[in-house]
């Protein structure tokens, strides 16, 4: 069968005023495995029914904004008309495909997709451009573009996930076609009221065929339902757009990723410095529980604060929750999102009573000396101290371990900043681009500037080229061959 035969439809509706997504699958061998956290689906025709019970029904910006992390409010740079050029050479894009034409190719950082010139808006305004890193070669799609309107040309938006700086620009008047994740689908109707007509949930390890590019999400391993992008055009090019993700070499079993050669590699560079060189996340966590078992013997009567962002660090507060064997105390705009998050152990983990809990999750940006030693004075009947984590790649330097990681202290108040990351540390970076081993790669955080972008060209450049890339790359599919007989 034609692997881009159209095979799916999806429908959102309301069902008993609780939104509903109901998706017809027809006859089709699909790729699957264990461990993703994406959902699997069989070969026979059947429709799922997915209800999102209990999620928020109304946010106001000021309790989500609470939520929100420094790096979720970044703001998109643009890239001046005048700096995008098409560059098909470099990408590898065949004279056949849509638009493509013969180019220039001496630059690392022009366009491989026609973008439009700046149009005037109202007012005799100007609209921001769509940066090139934006659009996927060869096709009418964007990712996390949603800051420019709408963007001549696009024929779907695709959304990596649900932090504010790739949704930037959505609100409930958008008009146009959204791919998502069914979590990211949930949060997207509910918190930011888009009609549901506009989004389309799409499953994770299950190609779908939209346009005639086939399209496969993976788990990007960063927030609950952040995914990764494969897109395989007819023309037999494959693009691969990260989102934010944090990588593991269990990313490189993949099958998806196996068998494909990746022309441009759209790649999350948020920690892409060797200084960003922070532990697994697993070991972070081992830490996290490990001083929260030794404040608790020395004093019983200690409060477990974790912070965390709008979603996002939910393995940290689960972590501490088993730890302890206690309820996680969230407010009710959180119990909210968390709900839409479709995980069925964090939310049985979660309560509404903050005096029938030990461990209480507040926003990161609040995990302050003055503004613990004022919480903890609500609690005083109960407790007589506050052990809080702020899980986040930027407290850590390569050059430290975690067990010289100071806390801050005062009274009666700790503070551990703990290099808990879901991004890709600069290591993980490396090795994942060696795995994948693409004819390009396209940075998109940190990309504003010139320096910043050759700076980081020159680090994919030794990657790719140096002696252990092909001995990476080879032990990795052998690992993944061993596996697969097992």
């Amino acid at each position: 069968m034609d692997r881009f035969q159209s095979i799916r439809k999806v429908d959102l509706h309301t069902t008993d005023g609780i939104p509903a997504i109901t998706t017809t699958f027809a006859k089709r061998k699909r790729h699957s495995y264990a461990g993703t956290g994406g959902a699997t689906f069989g070969s026979k025709e059947k429709t799922k029914r997915v209800h999102s019970v209990g999620c928020l029904e109304q946010h106001n910006q000021t309790s989500l904004l609470q939520f929100m992390a420094p790096l979720e409010r970044k703001s998109l740079e643009s890239v001046t008309a005048s700096r995008i050029a098409h560059n098909s050479a470099s990408a590898g894009l065949s004279s056949r495909d849509p638009g493509s034409t013969s180019r220039d190719s001496t630059s690392l950082f022009k366009q491989d997709h026609h973008v439009p010139e700046l149009l005037a808006g109202r007012g005799g305004s100007k609209r921001r451009n769509c940066p090139f890193y934006k659009w996927i070669p060869g096709t009418g799609f964007t990712v996390d573009a949603f800051s420019y309107g709408a963007i001549p040309g696009c024929k779907g938006y695709f959304l990596s996930h649900f932090h504010s700086d790739h949704y930037q620009g959505l609100k409930g008047s958008f008009e146009h076609t959204i791919y998502c994740s069914k979590v990211t689908a949930n949060l997207v109707a509910k918190c930011l009221k888009v009609r549901s007509e506009y989004i389309f949930p799409l499953p994770f390890n299950a190609p779908q065929v939209i346009d005639g590019v086939e399209i496969t999400l993976l788990d990007a391993n960063h927030c609950p339902g952040s995914a990764m992008f494969l897109f395989r055009l007819r023309s037999g090019l494959n693009y691969l757009h990260t989102g934010d993700f944090r990588a593991t070499r269990a990313m490189q079993g993949f099958p998806e990723l196996c068998d494909c050669r990746i022309n441009q590699l759209f790649l999350d560079t948020t920690y892409c410095s060797p200084e960003h060189d922070f532990p697994e996340q697993a070991d972070a966590i081992s830490f996290v529980v490990r001083k929260t078992q030794e404040a608790l013997r020395r004093n019983p009567s200690t409060l477990i604060i974790s912070g965390t962002y709008t979603i996002g660090k939910e393995k940290v507060f689960l972590a501490i929750s088993e730890t302890v064997g206690s309820k996680v105390y969230v407010g009710k705009e959180k119990m909210g999102l968390m709900y839409c998050l479709e995980w069925e152990q964090l939310v049985r983990a979660l309560t509404l009573d903050p005096h029938g809990a030990r461990v209480h999750v507040l926003s990161i940006g609040e995990l302050t000396l003055d503004n613990l030693s004022s919480y903890l004075e609500q609690y005083r009947h109960k407790y007589t101290a506050v052990l809080a984590f702020k899980p986040t790649g930027w407290t850590y330097r390569s050059k430290c371990s975690l067990a010289a990681i100071q806390a801050q202290t005062r009274g009666a108040v700790t503070i551990y900043g703990v290099p808990y990351s879901e991004h890709s540390s600069y290591s993980e970076l490396r090795e994942f681009v060696q795995f994948i081993s693409p004819q390009k790669v396209v940075p998109t955080v940190g990309n504003g500037s010139e320096k910043n972008r050759l700076k980081m060209q020159q680090h994919f450049a030794l990657w790719l080229t140096s002696e252990s890339h092909a001995i990476a790359r080879q032990t990795t599919l052998e690992d993944s061959l061993f596996k697969g007989l097992q």
